[in-house]
């Protein structure tokens, strides 16, 4: 969904001093990511440049904020200091960066100003965790609020507010050091400016932190006036049956600050009698789901329903004017998710498929190993699930109704497989078997393989005839590979150079679904962008579309319908 339209921010980043420093080519990637947004419009100064006097005659016309990224250096000249307080004095915002709180405390009168003082300094960087306060999330602060922890490497600068002049600092991120909380993030109301200290991105590296580029993008919002009171009511249609995903998902919601379950609709009465015992009286229940979509309370709706219904349901809820998460896989042909695509687009909806296991501890870490150059270039990955048994005699089974063997758990793993290589499709090819279980109507066994533009192949094995499976995953790069095998998802780092080898069983990363829902939340108040979007749920179908029909035509390699240009729309981990 496009971004709605707005007015730029007026921004000017104070750097230096001098040239060719360290963190320059960071400092210039910010200022390009901060423009890509569409929310910026960036000029740039070096306090030792030439443009520096601007400062001491900063007009609240001209610029909305200055970001303040200076490194240590010597105090603005007074003219200068005395310029960017009067601006912040009469509505402009300021948000310094890491040395840019002692640079600028240096000077009387921005000191007086930011009432705030730098303690020490670590001598080197290192690994520490930054949390965002209880207080500031509860009280949905711009900066913190749907946010979780994250590490940084990076030299530890130690902030305290004067407490002279601020008896109550707005202090919302911390870390934890020697015992005790210290700050790392405060913003203050100056008249009628507001000021944001990061005391975060002293390294280049730690420039490099999404999360910390993330922060700074809100501090800017926040010190250029931007609030987010919006409020989002969330309805469920198809809330009962299988793995309690209904309650599942209406309490992920509503631990999202702003976001709260306000209606459910099933069509058996007793499961949405349910839903009021789980979440409370005050839910409204529908066994209608067209009854649901004419509240006008609801405003996000989440499909939980069986495969061949996901594309009817959400093109009536995007024509209806509401934002819809279907669950996976997003529907069952590449007509559907067009047609779904084109309603959304159409109502300026948001639309997005749950595909929460992108947050799964494994594929963060192989996905992240992966972008550090690990292992080289991807030029293959192969997955397989499945085992030997007969399937189960319910609506997941019957292919009418679920779209087939691969549409299961294979939503997943072709999610992963087009994160692992995020190049456009060349051609698919699928084989699909029917030969022992004839109780169900969905294949027995599946192999479908993935071209991509430039060479590299992904295959995904899946089926109820696998006698031998060979559960797990195996990524093969130019300089190494990365196995997970077995239901402990531990990763194994494979290392080649010429003449050695090396292999290494990583400590395991825990899962963090919950992220899903912050995103969509953050996408749908903050208007962040959105991490799993229609277009790349669009392509996992198109897969499964293709495969299908490569198999009536004896597994013969389909290219996609029209060009796919696809490349990564979001920057990860985040």
């Amino acid at each position: 969904m496009p971004h709605p339209a707005h007015t730029p921010h007026q921004i000017l980043v104070l750097t230096g001093p001098g040239t060719n420093r360290p963190q320059d080519p960071a400092i210039a990637q910010w200022v390009q990511q901060l423009e890509a947004t569409g929310r910026f419009s960036v000029s740039v100064v070096s306090i030792t440049s030439n443009g520096a006097p601007a400062l001491a005659n900063l007009p609240t016309s001209d610029f909305h904020a200055v970001l303040a990224i200076t490194g240590p250096c010597d105090p603005l000249p007074k003219a200068h200091a005395q310029g960017l307080a009067k601006f912040v004095q009469a509505g402009g915002g300021l948000v310094a960066i890491h040395h840019a709180a002692t640079s600028l405390s240096k000077n009387e009168s921005l000191s007086k100003l930011l009432a705030v003082q730098t303690t020490s300094e670590s001598p080197c960087a290192f690994d520490f965790q930054v949390r965002f306060t209880q207080k500031a999330q509860e009280a949905g602060h711009t900066i913190a609020t749907r946010c979780d922890a994250f590490t940084i490497h990076d030299t530890l600068l130690a902030i305290e507010p004067d407490a002279q002049t601020d008896k109550d600092p707005d202090i919302f991120a911390v870390t934890h050091i020697d015992g005790k909380d210290t700050p790392v993030g405060l913003t203050r109301k100056i008249d009628k400016g507001h000021i944001a200290f990061l005391a975060l991105g002293g390294t280049p590296q730690a420039l490099e932190n999404p999360h910390l580029f993330r922060m700074a993008q809100r501090a800017l919002r926040h010190v250029c006036g931007e609030s987010f009171n919006k409020k989002i009511g969330v309805g469920i249609i198809g809330y009962g049956g299988a793995f309690g995903m209904g309650k599942l998902h209406a309490e992920a919601l509503n631990a999202q600050h702003g976001c709260k379950t306000v209606a459910v609709c099933d069509s058996d009465p007793n499961r949405a009698k349910q839903a009021k015992t789980e979440l409370g009286d005050s839910i409204k229940t529908y066994t209608k789901y067209q009854d649901l979509l004419a509240d006008d309370k609801v405003d996000l709706v989440i499909l939980i329903l069986p495969h061949n219904l996901h594309a009817e349901v959400a093109i009536a809820a995007s024509n209806a004017g509401k934002h819809v998460v279907t669950e996976k896989p997003f529907c069952i042909t590449l007509d559907q998710a067009d047609a779904m695509i084109a309603a959304a687009d159409k109502s300026g909806t948001m639309l997005s498929c749950f595909h929460n296991r992108r947050w799964d501890g494994d594929f963060q870490q192989m996905l992240t190993l992966i972008h550090a150059g690990e292992i080289g270039d991807v030029f293959h990955a192969d997955a397989a699930t499945g085992g030997w048994g007969m399937p189960n005699n319910w609506w997941r089974a019957s292919k009418p109704v679920s779209g087939g063997v691969l549409y299961d758990w294979g939503a997943h793993y072709v999610d992963w497989l087009l994160n692992f290589i995020p190049k456009p499709i060349e051609s698919v090819s699928g084989i699909l078997k029917k030969q022992l279980w004839h109780n169900s109507s969905n294949e027995d066994y599946a192999l479908v393989t993935i071209r991509f533009k430039g060479g590299a192949t992904a295959t995904l094995e899946q089926g109820q005839l696998v006698a031998a499976p060979r559960a797990g995953w195996r990524i093969l790069g130019t300089k190494g590979a990365l196995t997970n095998t077995g239901p402990d998802q531990q990763v194994t780092l494979i290392k080649h150079s010429l003449g050695s080898r090396s292999e290494a069983k990583l400590d395991k990363w825990p899962p963090n679904w919950h992220s899903y829902y912050q995103n969509i939340a953050n996408h749908l108040i903050m208007d962040e962008p959105l991490i799993v979007t229609a277009n790349q749920a669009r392509r996992t179908i198109a897969i499964f579309d293709l495969a299908e029909k490569s198999n009536a035509q004896g597994g013969q390699p389909l290219p996609l319908p029209g060009e796919d240009t696809y490349t990564p729309d979001y920057a990860w981990p985040i």
